[in-house]
Protein backbone atom coordinates (compact mmCIF):
# COMPACT_ATOMS: atom_id res chain seq x y z
CA UNK A 1 0.00 0.00 0.00
CA UNK A 2 2.89 2.61 0.68
CA UNK A 3 4.68 1.99 -2.43
CA UNK A 4 1.21 2.08 -4.28
CA UNK A 5 0.74 5.57 -2.40
CA UNK A 6 4.05 7.00 -3.38
CA UNK A 7 4.06 5.66 -7.24
CA UNK A 8 0.59 7.69 -7.35
CA UNK A 9 1.42 11.01 -5.30
CA UNK A 10 5.49 11.19 -5.38
CA UNK A 11 5.50 14.20 -3.36
CA UNK A 12 3.34 12.77 -0.71
CA UNK A 13 4.67 13.03 3.09
CA UNK A 14 4.44 9.45 5.07
CA UNK A 15 4.86 9.05 8.11
CA UNK A 16 5.06 5.33 9.58
CA UNK A 17 3.93 5.04 13.11
CA UNK A 18 4.38 1.49 14.38
CA UNK A 19 6.19 -0.79 16.78
CA UNK A 20 7.30 -2.97 14.17
CA UNK A 21 10.91 -3.07 12.84
CA UNK A 22 11.08 -0.02 10.41
CA UNK A 23 13.07 -1.35 7.90
CA UNK A 24 9.96 -3.43 7.09
CA UNK A 25 8.48 -0.28 5.87
CA UNK A 26 11.38 1.25 4.35
CA UNK A 27 11.96 -1.58 2.02
CA UNK A 28 8.43 -0.42 0.40
CA UNK A 29 9.35 3.21 0.69
CA UNK A 30 13.01 4.48 1.01
CA UNK A 31 11.18 8.39 2.03
CA UNK A 32 9.05 7.00 4.26
CA UNK A 33 9.59 8.52 8.40
CA UNK A 34 9.23 6.27 10.92
CA UNK A 35 8.95 6.41 14.91
CA UNK A 36 7.15 4.89 17.54
CA UNK A 37 9.49 1.89 17.90
CA UNK A 38 9.74 2.55 21.78
CA UNK A 39 6.58 3.58 22.56
CA UNK A 40 3.20 1.71 23.26
CA UNK A 41 0.75 1.64 20.49
CA UNK A 42 -0.97 -1.82 20.20
CA UNK A 43 0.12 -4.64 22.55
CA UNK A 44 -2.04 -7.02 20.34
CA UNK A 45 -1.41 -10.84 20.84
CA UNK A 46 1.63 -11.98 23.07
CA UNK A 47 3.48 -15.33 21.43
CA UNK A 48 5.96 -17.10 23.36
CA UNK A 49 6.40 -19.04 19.14
CA UNK A 50 4.33 -18.98 15.78
CA UNK A 51 1.80 -21.39 16.68
CA UNK A 52 1.01 -20.60 20.55
CA UNK A 53 -0.71 -17.58 22.52
CA UNK A 54 -0.02 -16.25 25.98
CA UNK A 55 -3.44 -15.35 27.39
CA UNK A 56 -2.77 -14.53 30.38
CA UNK A 57 0.03 -12.06 29.61
CA UNK A 58 -2.18 -10.54 26.57
CA UNK A 59 -4.71 -9.71 28.97
CA UNK A 60 -1.91 -7.88 31.28
CA UNK A 61 -0.56 -6.14 28.94
CA UNK A 62 -4.00 -4.43 27.42
CA UNK A 63 -5.47 -3.93 30.97
CA UNK A 64 -2.09 -2.00 31.64
CA UNK A 65 -2.23 -0.17 28.30
CA UNK A 66 -6.09 0.92 28.76
CA UNK A 67 -5.31 2.00 32.80
CA UNK A 68 -3.18 4.59 30.79
CA UNK A 69 -5.35 5.19 28.19
CA UNK A 70 -5.92 8.76 28.22
CA UNK A 71 -1.92 9.98 28.17
CA UNK A 72 -1.41 7.59 25.45
CA UNK A 73 -4.13 9.54 23.62
CA UNK A 74 -3.40 12.98 24.30
CA UNK A 75 0.53 11.77 24.03
CA UNK A 76 -0.24 10.62 19.86
CA UNK A 77 -2.89 13.84 19.46
CA UNK A 78 -0.02 15.94 20.07
CA UNK A 79 2.49 13.88 18.01
CA UNK A 80 -0.09 14.11 14.96
CA UNK A 81 -0.99 17.96 15.45
CA UNK A 82 2.83 18.47 15.86
CA UNK A 83 3.57 16.65 12.67
CA UNK A 84 0.78 18.46 10.22
CA UNK A 85 -0.85 15.05 10.13
CA UNK A 86 -3.50 15.23 6.78
CA UNK A 87 -4.65 11.83 7.67
CA UNK A 88 -4.27 8.57 10.09
CA UNK A 89 -4.43 5.08 8.43
CA UNK A 90 -4.18 2.25 10.88
CA UNK A 91 -4.01 -1.84 10.55
CA UNK A 92 -5.65 -1.59 13.07
CA UNK A 93 -4.70 -0.16 16.43
CA UNK A 94 -7.03 1.55 18.36
CA UNK A 95 -4.92 4.15 19.76
CA UNK A 96 -4.87 5.70 16.75
CA UNK A 97 -8.50 6.68 15.97
CA UNK A 98 -8.97 7.63 19.36
CA UNK A 99 -5.99 9.94 18.48
CA UNK A 100 -7.09 11.08 15.35
CA UNK A 101 -10.40 12.05 16.78
CA UNK A 102 -8.55 13.73 19.98
CA UNK A 103 -6.49 15.95 17.02
CA UNK A 104 -9.57 16.31 14.90
CA UNK A 105 -8.40 14.33 12.10
CA UNK A 106 -9.82 11.60 9.56
CA UNK A 107 -9.09 8.09 10.32
CA UNK A 108 -9.67 5.11 7.88
CA UNK A 109 -8.85 1.17 8.93
CA UNK A 110 -7.49 -0.98 6.28
CA UNK A 111 -8.07 -4.82 8.00
CA UNK A 112 -9.33 -8.10 7.78
CA UNK A 113 -9.76 -7.94 11.27
CA UNK A 114 -10.72 -5.39 14.24
CA UNK A 115 -9.53 -6.05 18.16
CA UNK A 116 -13.28 -5.60 19.47
CA UNK A 117 -13.99 -8.48 16.90
CA UNK A 118 -11.02 -10.62 18.18
CA UNK A 119 -11.07 -10.14 22.00
CA UNK A 120 -14.93 -9.83 22.62
CA UNK A 121 -13.98 -13.94 21.98
CA UNK A 122 -12.42 -14.48 25.26
CA UNK A 123 -15.26 -12.25 27.32
CA UNK A 124 -17.51 -15.52 28.51
CA UNK A 125 -14.58 -17.20 29.81
CA UNK A 126 -12.56 -13.92 31.28
CA UNK A 127 -14.88 -10.84 31.64
CA UNK A 128 -12.01 -8.43 32.28
CA UNK A 129 -11.80 -8.71 28.68
CA UNK A 130 -15.52 -6.88 28.56
CA UNK A 131 -13.93 -2.87 29.17
CA UNK A 132 -11.26 -3.71 27.22
CA UNK A 133 -13.78 -4.56 24.45
CA UNK A 134 -15.93 -1.67 24.61
CA UNK A 135 -12.64 0.66 25.24
CA UNK A 136 -11.65 -0.16 21.44
CA UNK A 137 -15.09 0.03 20.32
CA UNK A 138 -15.48 3.30 20.83
CA UNK A 139 -12.68 4.18 19.35
CA UNK A 140 -13.10 2.30 16.13
CA UNK A 141 -16.71 4.15 15.64
CA UNK A 142 -14.96 7.58 15.55
CA UNK A 143 -13.08 6.19 12.17
CA UNK A 144 -14.52 7.95 8.59
CA UNK A 145 -14.74 4.68 6.95
CA UNK A 146 -13.26 1.20 6.97
CA UNK A 147 -11.52 -0.81 3.87
CA UNK A 148 -12.59 -4.29 4.68
CA UNK A 149 -10.21 -6.76 3.02
CA UNK A 150 -11.27 -10.22 2.17
CA UNK A 151 -10.80 -13.01 4.65
CA UNK A 152 -12.25 -11.12 7.48
CA UNK A 153 -13.97 -11.06 10.33
CA UNK A 154 -16.83 -8.95 11.38
CA UNK A 155 -16.45 -5.17 12.45
CA UNK A 156 -19.16 -4.25 14.76
CA UNK A 157 -17.79 -1.11 15.81
CA UNK A 158 -17.35 0.82 12.40
CA UNK A 159 -19.97 3.06 11.23
CA UNK A 160 -18.90 2.87 6.87
CA UNK A 161 -17.06 0.21 5.99
CA UNK A 162 -16.36 -0.41 2.60
CA UNK A 163 -14.39 -3.73 0.44
CA UNK A 164 -11.29 -3.73 -1.17
CA UNK A 165 -9.91 -6.45 -3.20
CA UNK A 166 -7.41 -8.52 -1.90
CA UNK A 167 -4.17 -6.30 -0.36
CA UNK A 168 -1.43 -8.64 -1.23
CA UNK A 169 2.34 -7.85 -1.79
CA UNK A 170 2.73 -9.56 -5.53
CA UNK A 171 6.30 -10.49 -6.79
CA UNK A 172 7.81 -8.51 -9.52
CA UNK A 173 10.12 -10.93 -10.52
CA UNK A 174 10.03 -14.21 -12.63
CA UNK A 175 10.74 -17.55 -10.58
CA UNK A 176 14.01 -18.10 -11.79
CA UNK A 177 14.58 -14.29 -10.92
CA UNK A 178 13.93 -14.89 -7.37
CA UNK A 179 15.47 -17.87 -7.10
CA UNK A 180 18.71 -16.15 -8.39
CA UNK A 181 18.19 -13.65 -5.86
CA UNK A 182 18.64 -16.40 -2.81
CA UNK A 183 21.47 -17.87 -4.32
CA UNK A 184 19.37 -21.19 -5.76
CA UNK A 185 21.38 -22.84 -8.37
CA UNK A 186 19.79 -22.53 -11.29
CA UNK A 187 20.03 -25.88 -11.87
CA UNK A 188 18.09 -27.36 -8.50
CA UNK A 189 15.32 -30.21 -9.37
CA UNK A 190 14.25 -30.29 -5.58
CA UNK A 191 11.25 -29.23 -4.30
CA UNK A 192 12.00 -26.22 -2.45
CA UNK A 193 9.96 -25.62 0.30
CA UNK A 194 9.88 -21.85 2.14
CA UNK A 195 9.93 -22.05 5.91
CA UNK A 196 8.02 -19.12 7.31
CA UNK A 197 6.41 -18.21 10.59
CA UNK A 198 5.87 -14.41 10.67
CA UNK A 199 8.69 -13.38 12.18
CA UNK A 200 7.93 -15.28 15.65
CA UNK A 201 10.12 -18.46 14.78
CA UNK A 202 9.15 -22.09 15.21
CA UNK A 203 8.81 -24.19 18.73
CA UNK A 204 11.39 -26.64 19.09
CA UNK A 205 11.42 -30.17 17.52
CA UNK A 206 11.53 -33.11 19.05
CA UNK A 207 12.97 -35.04 15.76
CA UNK A 208 15.27 -37.74 16.75
CA UNK A 209 12.88 -40.35 14.24
CA UNK A 210 12.41 -37.35 11.76
CA UNK A 211 11.36 -38.74 8.21
CA UNK A 212 14.02 -38.62 5.39
CA UNK A 213 13.38 -35.35 3.41
CA UNK A 214 15.72 -35.93 0.68
CA UNK A 215 14.17 -34.51 -2.34
CA UNK A 216 13.07 -31.70 -0.39
CA UNK A 217 15.16 -28.17 -0.29
CA UNK A 218 13.80 -26.38 2.94
CA UNK A 219 14.35 -21.97 2.46
CA UNK A 220 14.43 -20.08 5.67
CA UNK A 221 14.99 -17.20 7.51
CA UNK A 222 17.24 -17.72 10.44
CA UNK A 223 18.78 -20.93 11.80
CA UNK A 224 16.96 -24.21 10.77
CA UNK A 225 15.56 -26.70 13.63
CA UNK A 226 19.18 -28.22 14.65
CA UNK A 227 17.33 -31.73 15.16
CA UNK A 228 16.21 -31.83 11.42
CA UNK A 229 18.18 -33.67 8.80
CA UNK A 230 17.27 -32.20 6.16
CA UNK A 231 18.77 -29.40 3.31
CA UNK A 232 18.41 -25.79 4.27
CA UNK A 233 18.93 -22.65 1.95
CA UNK A 234 19.88 -20.04 4.89
CA UNK A 235 18.73 -16.32 4.24
CA UNK A 236 19.88 -13.87 6.54
CA UNK A 237 17.65 -11.47 8.38
CA UNK A 238 16.41 -8.71 6.67
CA UNK A 239 16.29 -11.33 3.71
CA UNK A 240 18.16 -9.75 0.51
CA UNK A 241 14.74 -10.12 -0.74
CA UNK A 242 10.94 -9.02 0.50
CA UNK A 243 8.93 -11.89 1.41
CA UNK A 244 6.75 -12.18 -2.10
CA UNK A 245 9.61 -13.37 -3.88
CA UNK A 246 10.66 -15.90 -1.07
CA UNK A 247 6.71 -17.39 -1.86
CA UNK A 248 7.53 -16.90 -5.52
CA UNK A 249 11.03 -18.82 -5.71
CA UNK A 250 9.15 -21.57 -4.01
CA UNK A 251 7.23 -24.68 -4.68
CA UNK A 252 5.27 -24.06 -1.46
CA UNK A 253 4.92 -22.87 1.79
CA UNK A 254 5.32 -24.47 5.58
CA UNK A 255 3.99 -22.17 8.01
CA UNK A 256 1.06 -20.53 9.87
CA UNK A 257 -1.84 -19.52 8.66
CA UNK A 258 -1.85 -15.37 8.58
CA UNK A 259 -3.90 -13.21 6.66
CA UNK A 260 -0.43 -11.68 5.30
CA UNK A 261 0.91 -15.03 4.63
CA UNK A 262 -1.92 -16.40 3.29
CA UNK A 263 -2.73 -13.59 1.04
CA UNK A 264 0.72 -14.04 -0.60
CA UNK A 265 -0.12 -17.90 -1.09
CA UNK A 266 -3.22 -16.73 -2.96
CA UNK A 267 -1.94 -14.39 -5.08
CA UNK A 268 0.92 -16.24 -6.77
CA UNK A 269 -0.56 -19.52 -6.79
CA UNK A 270 1.70 -21.52 -4.06
CA UNK A 271 1.06 -24.83 -2.32
CA UNK A 272 0.80 -24.15 1.04
CA UNK A 273 0.97 -27.09 4.19
CA UNK A 274 -0.30 -24.98 7.31
CA UNK A 275 -0.04 -25.84 10.94
CA UNK A 276 -3.41 -25.37 13.20
CA UNK A 277 -3.44 -22.41 15.48
CA UNK A 278 -5.71 -22.13 18.16
CA UNK A 279 -7.84 -19.83 20.33
CA UNK A 280 -7.64 -17.11 18.19
CA UNK A 281 -10.86 -15.96 15.92
CA UNK A 282 -9.17 -15.18 12.45
CA UNK A 283 -8.24 -18.57 12.00
CA UNK A 284 -11.25 -20.66 10.73
CA UNK A 285 -12.29 -17.49 8.44
CA UNK A 286 -8.77 -18.42 6.83
CA UNK A 287 -8.77 -21.97 6.48
CA UNK A 288 -12.10 -21.68 5.34
CA UNK A 289 -10.59 -19.42 2.36
CA UNK A 290 -7.68 -22.13 2.02
CA UNK A 291 -9.98 -25.16 1.32
CA UNK A 292 -11.56 -23.23 -1.40
CA UNK A 293 -8.50 -22.07 -2.80
CA UNK A 294 -7.54 -25.59 -2.90
CA UNK A 295 -3.50 -26.46 -2.79
CA UNK A 296 -3.60 -26.57 0.58
CA UNK A 297 -3.01 -28.86 3.77
CA UNK A 298 -2.88 -29.15 7.21
CA UNK A 299 0.06 -30.68 9.68
CA UNK A 300 -0.56 -32.11 12.50
CA UNK A 301 1.31 -30.04 15.36
CA UNK A 302 2.20 -33.52 16.65
CA UNK A 303 3.85 -34.50 13.14
CA UNK A 304 5.70 -31.11 12.43
CA UNK A 305 7.07 -30.92 16.28
CA UNK A 306 8.20 -34.60 15.42
CA UNK A 307 9.53 -33.91 12.16
CA UNK A 308 6.96 -35.88 10.06
CA UNK A 309 6.89 -33.69 7.21
CA UNK A 310 7.59 -36.08 4.34
CA UNK A 311 3.53 -37.78 4.04
CA UNK A 312 1.92 -34.79 4.55
CA UNK A 313 4.40 -32.68 1.81
CA UNK A 314 4.07 -35.90 -0.57
CA UNK A 315 0.31 -35.50 -0.64
CA UNK A 316 0.37 -31.92 -0.85
CA UNK A 317 2.34 -31.88 -3.93
CA UNK A 318 -0.04 -35.03 -5.46
CA UNK A 319 -2.92 -32.29 -5.40
CA UNK A 320 -3.54 -30.05 -8.55
CA UNK A 321 -1.55 -26.53 -7.95
CA UNK A 322 -3.91 -23.30 -7.25
CA UNK A 323 -4.42 -20.72 -9.88
CA UNK A 324 -3.77 -17.54 -8.30
CA UNK A 325 -6.29 -15.54 -7.65
CA UNK A 326 -7.84 -12.65 -9.00
CA UNK A 327 -8.67 -9.83 -8.13
CA UNK A 328 -5.84 -9.08 -5.89
CA UNK A 329 -5.38 -5.21 -6.57
CA UNK A 330 -6.47 -3.66 -3.30
CA UNK A 331 -3.01 -1.88 -3.16
CA UNK A 332 -4.61 0.27 -6.03
CA UNK A 333 -8.03 0.46 -4.31
CA UNK A 334 -6.78 1.14 -1.11
CA UNK A 335 -4.55 4.23 -2.07
CA UNK A 336 -7.10 6.14 -4.63
CA UNK A 337 -9.48 6.00 -1.11
CA UNK A 338 -6.64 7.26 1.11
CA UNK A 339 -5.78 9.80 -1.33
CA UNK A 340 -9.53 10.87 -1.76
CA UNK A 341 -10.08 11.29 1.70
CA UNK A 342 -6.96 13.47 1.46
CA UNK A 343 -8.64 15.48 -1.27
CA UNK A 344 -11.59 16.12 0.63
CA UNK A 345 -9.73 17.15 3.75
Amino acid sequence: MIAELRARAPSLAIHVRSNAPHWIFRERDARAACSGGELELDPGMLQPNGLDLDLPATLAAHERFCADWERHVAREAAFLRELGVGLVVSDIAPLAFAAAARAGLPAIGVANFSWDWILDAYCAREPAWRPIVARYAEAYATAELLLRLPLCGEFPAFPRVRDVPLLVHRSRRSREACRRAIGLDPRERRRVVLVSFGGFGHAALRAAAADDLHGYLFVSIGAPPAELGAAWQLLPRPAPVPHEDLVQACDAVLGKPGYGTVAEVMAHGARFLHLPREDFREIPVLQSALRRFGGSRELPRADFESGRWRGPLDALFAEPAPRPCEPADGAAHTALALLEALQRG
